[in-house]
């Protein structure tokens, strides 16, 4: 079975997707190098003392960084032309299924 080559979105598309990785990926890495430097500060205590009220305020840039990656992710994924959200899950088509705009690059292939 021989895979296809995935579709690169359009820039605006392309765009969108990239500030939702770095948002979402890096709250969630954030938050984890914070629960690591815990734990590495603080070797002798147990796992559910190490977050306390003193020191939860670690967690708030992770926690809005998240936030904000799902916001643009439900603000800002959608086709650019008449504005219609687009489906998160699974691929993404080729086409707007509202107005049929191309919301993908053109393939060598499809260029040829």
């Amino acid at each position: 079975m021989i895979a296809r080559e995935r579709p690169r979105p359009i820039p605006y598309l392309r765009n969108v997707e990239r500030w939702i990785w770095l948002l979402v990926g890096g709250g969630v890495s954030l938050f984890f190098a914070i629960v690591v430097s815990l734990h590495v500060f603080y070797p002798g205590t147990p796992a559910n003392e190490l977050v306390t009220w003193s020191n939860a305020w670690l967690f708030v840039l992770p926690a809005a960084m998240t936030g904000m990656g799902v916001y643009t992710s439900v603000r800002w994924w959608c086709c650019p032309y008449c504005r219609r959200p687009l489906r998160a899950k699974g691929p993404l088509p080729e086409r707007c299924p509202q107005c049929r705009h191309a919301l993908v690059e053109p393939t060598e292939a499809g260029r040829a």
